[in-house]
């Protein structure tokens, strides 16, 4: 006999559970059906090369690195992946694709990706590069932008800067005519402005020199490691071991900084309270620090920043103001020195605007339309940042109809796009003319133009824009103003970068300075 064989009183049995046998499985095949037309309607990841198990495309990273993402841009497309151990990296190298980061989906794509080093040497990423999008960073940008480096500010701070370039163009003078390592000279010239920006009024003399030796003895190493691949970045587990040591050195950086930023904060609020106490006011140019302390005691019912966040803050300055004119200036000196006839119209514009019986001023520099395609030009073929800072996206997103997830890290390949035939005529050509003839469309600093932005775009591009293109602009402008400058008998200049924090010379530019201006006196008051 079978289970289907009916008997008295079963019929009703039978019916309800076939029913509901029925109804259970149209229900899971329904949840069934819906989960896969889910999954398939998820777009793939972006292309890109194999990766070995667990370790993924390590190879990838070195000193090469945006000369390795060159070439898998040659295979892959303008958008692919790689794995780097078990964090996934996409890479972004078209203008229309950087649009939808940093403009269609901004906000998304509004938070940093912050390595060991950076988050240690910013008190945890609570300054404005690297913190995460939200309410204290826009505190802190709009701080920083409209109030600190106002242009009311940067007119007064000018004095500050003018003092330092001219101590290096006198200090010049006495090695006229013998070879200059011009890198070192432009390093020392902006280290010492910005610690004359920063404490100007605050610490003087020997003591400021002091601060500012500490300073410079331990950025060399810290820009080496800010960009250096970290074993516990990329392997979490093992970042308790410190592997490389990184995070030990970073943290001994740390230290020594929040010990010069604390001395010098300390002495300024002393006597600030002094001042107020006696009825006095302070004299003389402000310096950062004090504008800084100004803003964060704004009794107007805003949020205010921390003492940390100051400190952060006032790190930012050092590090994104050295490092990036240093580098620049480096770059555009090693340019010009290369092509002797655009050094000759650089120099014709300088003595047609400022004349030989000045030195330069700042109200120069607006007129110096050549000298700035120069330093653009300069920017296109060798952007600081070439990937800029990393931006990690707070939710899953499309981007070129690939799957991006959540967390993962996005470069955004500057220097790939800013060297692209697609994009530029003879792209590896020095050709500062490009920058005068906007026919193709507006090209400067504000990233609205995506085949050009040095500086980034969107809400985080570069906060200290308008400090960095003034300064790196005076440095050039004095330099090449007041000296005739000729590479030794025999030496040629080689364009070999390091890919680290920033982009820099491999080799280091050294040049011979001959006074140009038409009285020694110039050179020595």
């Amino acid at each position: 006999m079978g289970w289907w064989r009916s008997y008295p009183g079963d019929e009703r049995f039978s019916s309800s559970t076939l029913t509901v046998l029925i109804g259970a499985f149209a229900v899971l095949w329904l949840l069934w059906a819906i989960k896969k037309q889910r999954k398939a309607a998820v777009p793939p990841l972006p292309p890109g090369p194999r990766g070995l198990p667990i370790v993924g495309y390590l190879p990838f990273v070195g000193t090469e690195l945006h000369t390795k993402f060159e070439q898998l841009y040659g295979i892959y497309g303008p958008i692919y992946k790689i794995w780097l151990a078990n964090k996934l990296c996409i890479v972004i190298s078209s203008p229309s694709l950087v649009k939808e980061v940093v403009r269609d989906q901004d906000v998304i794509f509004s938070n940093r990706d912050a390595n060991t080093v950076a988050r240690t040497i910013t008190y945890g990423a609570v300054d404005i590069a690297f913190s995460p999008h939200g309410a204290d960073w826009k505190m802190l940008r709009k701080m920083f932008v409209r109030d600190m480096l106002s242009p009311a500010n940067l007119d007064r701070t000018f004095p500050l800067r003018r003092e330092e370039v001219r101590n290096t163009i006198r200090n010049m003078y006495d090695k006229k005519g013998t070879p200059i390592d011009v890198g070192e000279l432009a390093f020392v010239t902006v280290m010492n402005a910005l610690m004359n920006m920063l404490w100007g009024g605050t610490l003087r003399g020997e003591e400021g020199a002091k601060f500012g030796a500490e300073f410079k003895h331990i950025f060399g190493e810290l820009v080496v490691i800010l960009g250096k691949p970290n074993i516990s970045d990329l392997f979490p587990a093992l970042a308790s071991l410190d592997l490389q040591g990184i995070g030990r050195k970073a943290k001994r950086i740390s230290q020594t900084i929040d010990r010069v930023l604390d001395y010098a904060i300390n002495k300024l609020i002393k006597s600030l309270a002094n001042s107020k106490e006696d009825g006095t006011t302070k004299t003389g140019q402000k310096d950062f620090l004090q504008v800084l302390l100004e803003l964060r005691e704004q009794d107007d019912g805003a949020p205010s920043m921390s003492m940390t966040q100051l400190k952060a803050m006032v790190f930012d300055i050092v590090v994104a103001g050295s490092e990036t004119t240093t580098a620049m200036s480096e770059w555009v000196m090693a340019r010009l020195l290369n092509h002797p006839e655009i050094m000759r119209k650089v120099t014709e514009e300088l003595t047609e605007i400022v004349g030989l019986e000045n030195l330069v001023e700042e109200s120069h520099l607006p007129k110096l339309h050549y000298l700035e395609a120069v330093i653009k030009e300069a920017f296109r073929l060798h952007p600081p940042g070439p990937f800029l800072l990393l931006r990690t996206p707070s939710e899953s997103s499309i981007i070129g109809g690939y799957h991006v997830p959540k967390g993962s890290s996005i470069f955004l390949n500057a220097w790939s796009i800013q060297r692209d035939p697609k994009y530029w005529d003879n792209p590896l050509e020095f050709k500062p003319e490009r920058f005068l003839n906007n026919a193709s469309g507006r090209l400067d600093y504000s990233g609205n133009n995506l085949k050009y932005f040095p500086f980034g775009s969107g809400r985080r591009i570069c906060a200290g824009l308008t400090l960095g293109e003034r300064t790196l602009k005076y440095i050039l402008a004095s330099f090449l103003h007041s000296y005739e400058w000729k590479l030794p008998q025999g030496s040629k200049i080689e364009f070999s970068d390091v890919f680290g924090a920033t982009t820099k010379k491999k080799n280091p530019t050294v040049a011979i300075p001959t006074p140009r201006l038409s009285k020694s006196e110039l050179y020595t008051e």
